[in-house]
């Protein structure tokens, strides 16, 4: 591979891998300032606010299983497309370069790239606590802010704000699950199929 197609190969594959994160974290946002936002607005009692709270964590991580399968489906019939291009010698590059194509750790990269703007304002939080990053956490990074911040209330002195990293997990393993799930039902609907259309073959036969 020439250095330049290397260029574009890095390009082209993080900006598939931008748009597959784009809506897992507008959906992210928009739990955090709803559902899982009421955790805490809407509890008088902290055992209310932790089921709300669980409530809005289950619908976010069903929205990323969503999001997640449909990624693995497209992979696998982008990676179908690209190869059926490549067998016709057809000179599209990124079909050559094997562009969007399925790869489990595509699953692990998406799901962490929809947590790095939480990951940037809670590390800077967590250096220098001010209002702007406080907001942020609570009303578009709640899924991973609140779940700590809650139980905080009933542990004198508060919980450690840099424990509210380990949330990323969640998210991501999600994710990636999904997107490998996706991924194999997509390849045993097309298998189901092909043998499906050999039979029809071989009874006309």
């Amino acid at each position: 591979m020439q250095t330049n197609n290397k260029g574009k190969k890095i390009l082209w594959e993080a900006l598939d891998v931008l748009t597959g994160a784009a809506f897992p974290f507008m959906l992210q946002l928009v739990f955090s300032a709803s559902v899982i936002l009421f955790a805490d607005y809407g509890a008088t009692e902290i055992a209310l606010g932790a089921v709300i709270l669980v409530i809005g964590e289950m619908l976010m991580g069903a929205a990323y299983f969503i999001c997640g399968r449909q990624n693995g489906v497209i992979a696998v019939r982008r990676g179908i497309q690209n190869a059926k291009k490549t067998a016709i010698g057809s000179n599209d590059l990124k079909a050559e370069l094997g562009i969007g194509e399925y790869a489990l750790y595509k699953g692990v990269v998406i799901g962490l790239v929809t947590c790095l703007p939480f990951m940037l304002v809670q590390f800077i939080d967590c250096f220098a606590h001010n209002r702007f990053c406080e907001f942020l956490l609570k009303y578009a990074f709640g899924w991973a802010a609140m779940p700590f911040a809650l139980a905080g209330k009933t542990v004198e002195g508060g919980i450690s704000a840099w424990l509210n990293f380990i949330w990323i997990v969640y998210p991501v393993a999600v994710h990636t699950f999904a997107y490998w799930f996706g991924a194999a039902k997509e390849n045993k609907r097309r298998q189901i199929e092909e043998q499906a259309q050999e039979a029809k073959a071989n009874r006309k036969k």
